[in-house]
């Protein structure tokens, strides 16, 4: 069959892009090149001859081998490090090249123009935060070490090959072929988002100033138990993030091996090309999310085009961007004025303007950083890696094969002067607020090997974060502070234990259900649970069920849905998570309680005609043909996030919460591993790989996973090259 025409071409645009970056040719340069495509057609078989050549010099495709076990999780095996990184390129659009297109979209500003206005709010930020002029000077200028830059290369290289040669599955005809920039700028954006830039402008934007920090449904669960403790004398890791199961920022599983000395096994999201979480065969960690103020908002007093500083008006710095908005069939172009100050860019609202100020956005050295991390074959490495202190934001649960553990809450967090005043939003008249340093690596909430001999985080303050005699016990000025109905239950349970840790005990308390009933949860709902059946005769059998529940969201629990239901009430009427109530300073009211359990009553009524339908009747996990009934709530450890799904039935689907789970032991006989994903290795509907791990996921068991080379060729379904 001919190709066609938009095929051709889009082949010739990523031979010649890789010509472009290896020689340095300037854009006019590319654009000559691309024109005598069609003015000269010999000369223009002659460079494509010269590109397959200069291409061949670094990646050998011949040199990798893709294997998918009986899970269809793609273990990768190249050569080199740069090999294997195109490799994992290749086997993760295979699975999902939608997601990573989406995700690398507004690197090139195009996400408005694909996605509409959910997209054009990652074009904003791209151009917002100058990412895309702060990102190719720090390249350029040497951020990145000559190693890591082959690895960034052989993953561009990978998916621009992938592109190549499915140009069908290509979302938009201008997004490849992709550079190392376009990468960079995908990571940069997304962890500038997740360490709370996102949070700032919704904040700013809806005048709500305290939902900055405050945590949300993307949470997590780490823990980390010395062998002194287990049953079976083993290190055990236990990393559970709760993350969206579906998208871009939906967990991957992989395993990368090169002869490189890279053997890491984990999960990433879509257009990572390390592994974020997991272990190699010497040590592993996961990341939790935690809530430091990692940047800040200040208020300006602004006058026309001036803002006032340090007792005089300051001209704004003014630029005009361009941005592309699908609405239906049509591509309108928008034009916004952006302003900067010297604290940072300025986000204009109706309540004022407001300027940020996040290192997330001035550093582009995370992807290394993971790529180091994966790398490392002990304590000493690792700590090196964490050293760069190149991630904007996470804790770190780590354990490994010399039995040493480990939580640091970790992060870009500005040191501020404690004398001056800090509450959000900051006050932009003056210039002794714009923080120029970071705190140091030394002062981080850190615990080593504690006596106690565990280590856990569920998104709390790192002062709980161990046994009562073993915390972490300092200060710095942004310090997250709060904790949650899951911290509070890990800390009882490890408390409370007696004797040595066995499977069964860490199941237990990973998959729990419950609340505490005499902690965050229940003081903040407490109106709901206190409700006067006589006060309310409407809704007597409504409270009645209320009461009864026993504070475990079990699947089979009759009296658990109208709290769920309830939750999903609350949310949606005053705009947070049920992890921001809980910890938000105002309790919640009788008049909301009553309003929440009025809705929820008519709800359930109206679609199952019962208040007392099974958990699991109401919230399903549910992809293509499959539907399994599912229990869980938000902030309880078996975390369930779920929306609205079937209106009519009144059956909400999870989206959210427990998605990628990893347990790992390290002992002297090796590293034993096992896994879970929420739905499978593939995001394909065709791919018999779409749900088969969903009725494991749902009854709470894992599949064996191996880091062993001649084990994964033995039981391979499938071997392939990435060509």
């Amino acid at each position: 069959m001919k190709r066609s025409f938009y095929s051709n071409f889009l082949r010739l645009n990523v031979k010649i892009q890789f010509f472009y970056l290896k020689f340095g040719f300037s854009i006019v340069a590319l654009r000559v090149l691309k024109s005598i495509y069609y003015m000269k057609p010999i000369i223009s078989f002659f460079f494509l001859l010269l590109s397959f050549f200069v291409e061949s010099q670094h990646i050998q495709p011949e040199n990798i081998q893709i294997v998918r076990d009986t899970y269809g999780v793609p273990h990768i095996f190249g050569k080199t490090d740069a090999e294997a990184a195109y490799g994992l390129a290749w086997a993760h659009s295979e699975d999902d090249f939608l997601s990573i297109q989406e995700n690398i979209l507004p690197s090139k500003g195009l996400a408005g123009s694909v996605l509409g206005k959910e997209g054009l709010l990652f074009d904003f930020v791209l151009k917002f935060t100058s990412l895309d002029v702060t990102v190719p000077k720090l390249y350029k200028e040497g951020a990145l070490s000559d190693t890591f830059k082959r690895v960034l290369n052989g993953y561009v290289q990978g998916l621009n090959a992938y592109a190549e040669k499915h140009p069908e599955q290509v979302i938009h005809k201008d997004l490849f072929p992709i550079s190392e920039i376009d990468v960079l700028n995908g990571y940069m954006m997304k962890l500038s988002l997740m360490a709370g830039m996102g949070m700032a402008l919704k904040a700013t934007k809806e005048n709500r100033i305290e939902m900055y920090n405050a945590p949300n449904e993307r949470g997590s669960n780490g823990i980390a138990v010395a062998k002194e403790l287990m049953e079976d004398g083993k290190t055990l890791l236990v990393g559970n993030s709760h993350q969206p199961i579906e998208g871009g920022f939906a967990w991957y599983e992989a395993h990368i091996q090169s002869e490189e000395g890279w053997n890491m096994t984990g999960g990433l999201f879509p257009g990572g090309m390390t592994i974020f979480v997991g272990n190699n065969e010497h040590l592993g960690w996961t990341h939790t999310v935690n809530f430091h103020s990692f940047g800040d908002i200040y208020k300006l007093k602004t006058k026309g085009k001036s803002y006032f500083i340090d007792g005089a008006w300051k001209k704004f710095k003014i630029r005009k961007e361009k941005f592309k908005l699908k609405v239906g069939f049509l591509k309108i172009g928008v034009t916004k004025k952006l302003y900067d100050t010297e604290f940072g860019p300025v986000f204009s609202t109706k309540y004022g303007k407001y300027a940020f100020r996040f290192p997330a956005y001035m550093d582009i050295r995370a992807a290394e950083q993971w790529y180091k991390m994966n790398k490392s074959t002990n304590w000493n490495e690792f700590e090196s890696a964490l050293k760069m202190e190149a991630l904007p934001l996470f804790n770190v649960v780590y354990a490994d094969k010399d039995n040493n553990i480990m939580l640091q809450s970790g992060g870009q967090i500005p040191d501020r002067d404690p004398k001056l005043n800090w509450k959000l939003p900051i006050d932009g008249t003056s210039s002794k607020t714009k923080w120029e340093k970071l705190i140091d690596y030394n002062r981080k909430p850190t615990v080593f090997n504690p006596e106690c001999g565990y280590v856990y985080n569920a998104n709390n303050s790192p002062l709980e974060c161990t046994g009562e005699t073993c915390e972490w016990n300092d200060y710095f000025i942004g310090l997250q502070l709060f904790t949650m109905n899951r911290a509070e239950l890990f800390d009882r349970y490890f408390e409370n234990h007696k004797g040595k840790f066995s499977d069964k005990d860490i199941h237990e308390v990973k998959y729990s259900k419950s609340f505490l009933k005499d902690a965050s949860y229940f003081n903040h709902f407490k109106s709901l649970f206190t409700l006067d059946e006589n006060k309310y005769p409407r809704l007597k059998d409504a409270i009645q069920a209320v009461k009864r529940w026993d504070f475990d969201a079990d699947v089979a629990d009759t009296n658990a849905s109208i709290v769920l239901v309830v939750h999903k009430m609350l949310s949606e009427k005053l705009q947070g998570s049920i992890g921001f109530l809980t910890m938000r300073n105002e309790l919640l009211s009788e008049e909301d309680a009553v309003w929440a359990l009025k809705k929820a009553k008519q709800f359930l009524l109206k679609t199952h005609h019962t208040i007392y339908p099974a958990l699991g009747a109401v919230q399903r996990h549910i992809r293509g043909d499959l539907s399994f009934p599912a229990g869980g709530m938000s902030e309880v450890p078996r975390a369930t996030e779920s929306s609205l799904y079937d209106k009519k039935k009144g059956i909400y689907r999870l989206n959210g919460g427990d998605g990628y789970i990893h347990f790992a032991k390290f002992s002297d006989k090796g590293v034993e591993i096992r896994t879970i994903n929420a739905f499978g290795a593939s995001s394909m509907k065709n791919s018999p790989h779409y749900t088969d791990q969903m009725e494991l996921f749902i009854n709470e068991k894992t599949k064996p996973m191996t880091l062993n080379k001649a084990e994964i060729f033995r039981d391979a379904v499938r071997i392939y090259k990435p060509k």
